[in-house]
This record gives C-alpha cells, sequence and structure tokens, in this order.
C-alpha cells in the first residue's frame, strides 16, 4: 500500500470508529438500565418494522413461521439473509445481531464518502464530510443501534453508487462502472424499495454525459466511453433476473476489453439497451406511483373509497421546514450553507449533478414525510464541508494548514447540532429556544423507547407457548411484526400489509355490536387464508362492483349470521398502548366506503390525572368534582363515572356510576394514573368494553389472557 491509501485507510478507520461509537454508545448505555427494555438478558430493538426482517431470520434459522403468507418469500429480503448467516455461522444469538448491525453496517458509508474526497484530491473534504454525514440527524434516527430495518442499507448503499460512478467517468474507467453496475443490482436485494432512487440516478448520469463534454455544458455524441457507460449502466438498471444481468454485463464488459467497435454500433445498441431498461423497468410508473401513494388521503378500489394509510403514519405526515432542514444537516443554517456548497461542487465538478435526486428524495420529505430526508443526509455533508474548502481556496490561503483549519471549523459549526441531538449538550436556556429554527442545540438527547417492554413481552411470549403458529391474532397495523417474532403467530393487517384491511381491523376494534367484531374477523381470515389476498375487496366488491358495505356490515353483525368454521384459533389482541393511537385506529372506518363520506369525528382524550382541590385535571382538561362536569369551551356534564383498577389478587375491578342520560363518559384507569374522556361511540366500542371492563359476551369470546398490559380473547 502506498502512503496516500494507508492514510485513506486510517481515515476510514478512525471515521468508522467514530461512527460507530455515537450509533451504539448514548442509546444502549441508556436503554440497558432500563429492565422494562431488556429480554432474555438483551436489550431489545426499537423499530416495529425490524421484527419483521428478524422474523424471517427465524424462518430460516429456527424454522419457525411456516404457516405465515406473508414470509414465503424470506429469501427474497437481504438484510434477513445475512443476519441468518450471521447467526447460523457465527452462532451469534438473533437478538443481539438485530441490536447491533444497524450501527455495524450504516456506519460504512463513511468508506464512500472519503473515497469521494480521495477521488478529488482532498481527504480532509472526505473525512470531515464522512464525519457529518455519518451521525446526520436523519440518518442516525434511521440507523442507531436497535433500529433494525433495511435503513441501514438504503441510504449507505447509494453513496457507494455515487462514488462508483463519479470515479468512472472522472476517470473513464469500466472497471468502476461494473462496481456501480454490481452495487445497483445488489441494492434491490437488501433494499427492496430502493429501485427509484437507483432509476433517477441512472438517468441523471445518462443526462450528464449526453449534455456535457470536459467538465462544459455541451452536446457530447461522439465519445465511445459515453455509450459504453449508457450500455453497461442500462443493463444494471434493466428489471429482469438479476443472473441474467450479471452474465450480460460480464460478456459485455469483456467485448469491450477485448474488441474495438464502431461509434455508430455503440450508439445504437446504448438507444436499444436504454429503451430496454425503460421498458422493463416501468420506470416512470414506479417513480409516480411512490410520489402519489405519499401524496394522496384516499385509497380507491373500484369505487370504494378506503383511507390512505400512508396520510395517518407520524414520519409519512406533513412537517415544518425548518425539521426537515434539521433533519438533513442539523440546522436551518447548515442546510443554506449545504446548498449554496452543492451548487458550487456542481459549478466546477458537474458529474456532481448525479446527486440530485438524493436531494430531491430528501425535500420530498415537505410531501411524503420525515423518512424520506435520510436519502439527503451523506450529501448534503459533502456539499456543505466543500462550501468550506470553497471558502478557503476563495480567500487563496496558501497554507495548507488554514485551509484544513477553516475546513475544520466550518464542519465544527455543521457537525454541533447533530452531536447535541445524539448526546444533548446544553441546559435550556431564552437564548438557544430563540434560535432553535435556524441552529438548534438539543438540551436532551434522542432517546427512544423499544417496540414492547418486557411486560408485554411475557404477554406474547406466553401466547406463543399457548397457541398454533397456524393461528392468528387480530389487532391494529402497529403490532404485527413483533407479534410475529415473539409469538409465532399470524396476522391479518402489518406493517407491510395494510390499507385496505385496514376498514375491516379498524370495524372489528370499534364497534359496538361484539357480534360483528366475532363474525367479521372469523370471515376475514377464512378469506384471507384461501386467497392470500387483500380481503376487504374480496368481501366488497362482487363481479367488478361495490356491494353496499353497511348492509353487509349489518348482515354479518346479526346474531343469526353463520360465521365460517376455521382450522385454527383467531385471537382478539387489545394492548394498552393502542390507546394512545385509538382515535387514528377509529378514523379508517369511520366513513362510508361506497360514497367516500367521512362520518363526524368522536371525541376522545386520555391523559394523566391529578387532583387538584375540587377538581380533577385529565391532562388539562378540569372536571369539576362537586358538580360532575367536564369544563371545556362549555361545562359538559359527565354521563358515566366509571373507576376500574386491580385489586392485590391483579383482578379487575370496576366501580360504575350512572349519572346522566346524556354528556361525556370519563373512565379513571387507577392504576395507570390516567384517564379516558369519551363519548358513547368510543365507550361502546370493542376495545374500551373489552379492555378497560372486561366486558364481553360469553357466547361469542373466551379470555385467554388478562394482563394488564395487553389482553387477549379467543373467538369460539
Amino acid at each position: 500500500m502506498s502512503k496516500e491509501n494507508r492514510l485513506v485507510l486510517g481515515l476510514i478507520i478512525i471515521a468508522y470508529i467514530f461512527s460507530y461509537f455515537f450509533h451504539t454508545h448514548f442509546w444502549i448505555d441508556w436503554a440497558s438500565k432500563i429492565s422494562q427494555f431488556i429480554w432474555h438478558g438483551q436489550v431489545m430493538i426499537n423499530n416495529p418494522d425490524g421484527y419483521f426482517y428478524g422474523s424471517g431470520v427465524q424462518k430460516i434459522v429456527y424454522h419457525e413461521h411456516l404457516y405465515n403468507p406473508r414470509l414465503l418469500g424470506v429469501w427474497h429480503y437481504g438484510t434477513s439473509v445475512i443476519t441468518a448467516f450471521l447467526a447460523k455461522f457465527f452462532h451469534i444469538n438473533i437478538d443481539t445481531l438485530m441490536l447491533y448491525l444497524p450501527a455495524v453496517i450504516s456506519s460504512l458509508v463513511v468508506i464512500p464518502i472519503i473515497l469521494i474526497g480521495k477521488l478529488y484530491k482532498n481527504l480532509t473534504w472526505g473525512f470531515l464530510a464522512a464525519l457529518i454525514g455519518s451521525i446526520g440527524w436523519s440518518y442516525y434516527n434511521r440507523t442507531l443501534a436497535g433500529y433494525y430495518d433495511t435503513d441501514m442499507f438504503s441510504a449507505s448503499l447509494p453513496m457507494f453508487i455515487l462514488y462508483f460512478l463519479l470515479a468512472s467517468i472522472k476517470n473513464r474507467s469500466l472497471n468502476y462502472l461494473l462496481a456501480a453496475a454490481f452495487t445497483i443490482i445488489l441494492y434491490p436485494f437488501l433494499y427492496d424499495q430502493g429501485l427509484s432512487i437507483v432509476y433517477a440516478m441512472g438517468i441523471m448520469a445518462f443526462i450528464y454525459l449526453i449534455f456535457t463534454k470536459d467538465n462544459k455544458l455541451s452536446i457530447n455524441l461522439n465519445d465511445e466511453f459515453v455509450f459504453k457507460f449508457i450500455i453497461i449502466l442500462s443493463i444494471a438498471l434493466m428489471d429482469i433476473n438479476w443472473i441474467i444481468r450479471i452474465v450480460l454485463l460480464i460478456g459485455v464488459y469483456y467485448l469491450f476489453k477485448i474488441k474495438e467497435f464502431k461509434l455508430r454500433g455503440l450508439q445504437i445498441s446504448a438507444l436499444v439497451f436504454f429503451i430496454l431498461f425503460l421498458f422493463t423497468g416501468n420506470v416512470f410508473g414506479i417513480i409516480l406511483n411512490k410520489i402519489f401513494s405519499y401524496s394522496t388521503s384516499t385509497e380507491a378500489e373500484k369505487g370504494l373509497q378506503f383511507l390512505n394509510v400512508n396520510k395517518t403514519v407520524r414520519e409519512a405526515g406533513h412537517i415544518p421546514w425548518y425539521i426537515v432542514f434539521d433533519r438533513i444537516i442539523g440546522s436551518t443554517l447548515g442546510i443554506i450553507i449545504a446548498l449554496v456548497g452543492y451548487i458550487l461542487l456542481i459549478k466546477r465538478y458537474k458529474e456532481f449533478i448525479i446527486a440530485l435526486p438524493l436531494w430531491g428524495i430528501g425535500f420530498f420529505a415537505f410531501i411524503g414525510g420525515l423518512r424520506f430526508t435520510v436519502y439527503a443526509v451523506p450529501i448534503a455533508a459533502i456539499s456543505g464541508v466543500y462550501f468550506f474548502v470553497w471558502l478557503a481556496e476563495k480567500w487563496k490561503m496558501e497554507n495548507e494548514k488554514w485551509k484544513i483549519t477553516i475546513s475544520v471549523i466550518g464542519s465544527v459549526f455543521l457537525i454541533a447540532p447533530n452531536i447535541s441531538h445524539i448526546a444533548g449538550c446544553c441546559e435550556k436556556n431564552k437564548f438557544l429556544a430563540s434560535i432553535s429554527k435556524i441552529y438548534p442545540l438539543s438540551s436532551y438527547p434522542y432517546l427512544t423507547p423499544t417496540v414492547f417492554n418486557k411486560n408485554e413481552v411475557e404477554v406474547l411470549d406466553k401466547l406463543k407457548k399457548l397457541s398454533n403458529p397456524k393461528d392468528y391474532v387480530i389487532t391494529w397495523w402497529d403490532y404485527g411484526y413483533p407479534i410475529w417474532y415473539y409469538a409465532d403467530v399470524n396476522t391479518l393487517v402489518d406493517g407491510g400489509k395494510h390499507n385496505e384491511d385496514n376498514f375491516l381491523v379498524s370495524k372489528i376494534l370499534t364497534t359496538s355490536n361484539q357480534f360483528l367484531a366475532a363474525n367479521l374477523s372469523k370471515l376475514a381470515i377464512k378469506k384471507y387464508v384461501e386467497t392470500n389476498k387483500t380481503v376487504a375487496t374480496q368481501l366488497f366488491i362482487k363481479n367488478g362492483k361495490p356491494i353496499d358495505v353497511n348492509g353487509f356490515l349489518d348482515e354479518v353483525g346479526s346474531k343469526e349470521y353463520k360465521a365460517p368454521k376455521l382450522d385454527r384459533n383467531v385471537y382478539l389482541m387489545f394492548p394498552y398502548r393502542m390507546f394512545n393511537i385509538y382515535p387514528t385506529v377509529a378514523v379508517f372506518s369511520n366513513r362510508n366506503l361506497n360514497t367516500g363520506e367521512i362520518y363526524p369525528n368522536h371525541f376522545f382524550y386520555k391523559n394523566r390525572i391529578r387532583k387538584q382541590g375540587n377538581y380533577l385535571l385529565v391532562g388539562n382538561i378540569p372536571v369539576d368534582l362537586r358538580t360532575a362536569e367536564i369544563i371545556l369551551r362549555n361545562r359538559i356534564p359527565v354521563k358515566e363515572l366509571d373507576i376500574s383498577f386491580y385489586d392485590k389478587d391483579g383482578k379487575l375491578k370496576v366501580k360504575k356510576q350512572h349519572l346522566r342520560n346524556e354528556g361525556l363518559n370519563l373512565i379513571i384507569l387507577q392504576n395507570y394514573r390516567e384517564a379516558l374522556i369519551v363519548d358513547d361511540y368510543y365507550y361502546n366500542s370493542t376495545f374500551i368494553q373489552m379492555f378497560v371492563f372486561e366486558n364481553y359476551d360469553k357466547n361469542l369470546f373466551e379470555p385467554v389472557i388478562l394482563n394488564p398490559m395487553i389482553k387477549i380473547y379467543k373467538i369460539k
């Protein structure tokens, strides 16, 4: 190794250790001190989607989930396959791998960033950008220890692709281009929704090559390398079997190495392969589908108006401009510097236009939500540091140490908000609060809880022992993957399969008709097991036309309805934590599917309680204990006053008091030190009746686990 390469390797190791330390130290140190976050001696993960891939690992290694229709193609998910390989051949516990792999893999992003600096003969630039890019606000949030998901690949691999493409163009090298092509083929295996990203980068590379010559804007149609580039990259981007693509790539690459081709033949071939890429890849369809899926509020299916789940996911909601900027590079001042730096970068090295889609996806957060900012973090870091590199050159500093000093000072300014976000740094004060929208320095570290706590996992572990892997649990989709992982049973909806079927689960959880809850559950599972397809559309669409959905539900909810017989058990699961999202759950069925009419919202409020004189404060809402009235804008009478609590033997006790025939209902959850203020719609719902009061029809349901954190009933 040359002296320069030894230096590069040293910088990569330092940057990697820096990234790994921040990704693991603060969160794991905090979580390991909370006993409820630990299961079987290991801190649990903090991302529910991670349990999808964890269940895939269990299937590969332990042959669990054999009846789960959503894990039939588990070998197509690189995250599961890689984790299973490490678990099986290195005998590492799956829980340990899920905890640490995000930090181990995501920190590799420092490699392409530093190599980009080497490519442009400025290692200081690459090294400083690697430090910022590896722990940038959004990048950290989605790759910290325990955030086991494809994000550890989705945002890091595009930087490898970018480096290989830049190196190929700068060095006119087919070797680097082949490396880019193989990485593009690998990318969907590790991140199955990454096609739109590589498509956009590939098309931008083609545009650059055709319209730029000698780093100047000019039509470039007489360069053989341009068309060889288009041919090889088009093959990599085609949506055909990966083995065929690899064979084609190796064959074409070998031909280009040993044989000369006429320019005209290369031009025609490039056009043919580019058209094949567009045709096989459904390029614009995939990109537009991504945009519309995150920007529309309804999901129309042959005349039925379902609610689009993306409009209710917190990370996919509309967010303020300064939060988007914070997530990309830590501050609004930082984003201004980074954008100016990127413009200067393109002005000097026009090939960096290839990275424009990464910026575009990052700013798509204004429509699609926070999750998209992660893709812009590394390129924003590169651009932001470049601004200070350019500044040092602009000031014509001849002393190399002064150039480095300017770059370091600028990088410290960029990285400070990101470090404070991870570790906390400053006590709250008026000055920091006044500038928080343009330069936030967090007083407290970013500490996110585990998906479930120990008490909840104990319930799922007990269910695993009482149930059969063929059985199904019906609950909200947020909890689907953890239920698979810990209980080895199946669910109707989960983090990747919802939308239309959310209507069914929402109706089951919110209806006041327990016949409907039981019968619809059985009917839905029967249909799902038989077809392995979305159930709601099968139930509500006949002969290509929608039926009267409300009339159908009335029929299913009648006492005379004969529910189908099943060869497996179906359970209803009510987690206490679902109270936090219950109004959102209700929104999915609080509508007329046939007309699209959205019914009026119902009243639901939950918060901590404390007594203050003659008032009971539920959060900030006072309840006058003398008159039994809730004070909102007006005084609203309390209709039902219920107090639920567990005695010393763990048995639920409920004290009910009917006060009036109208008003809102006040439910005091004594052991939780919380209270609910709800109208009759929520009060009579399946969830509140069966969880809070354990009030169920004994002819329809049988309690299996009645735990204060999760209650599970089997449908008879």
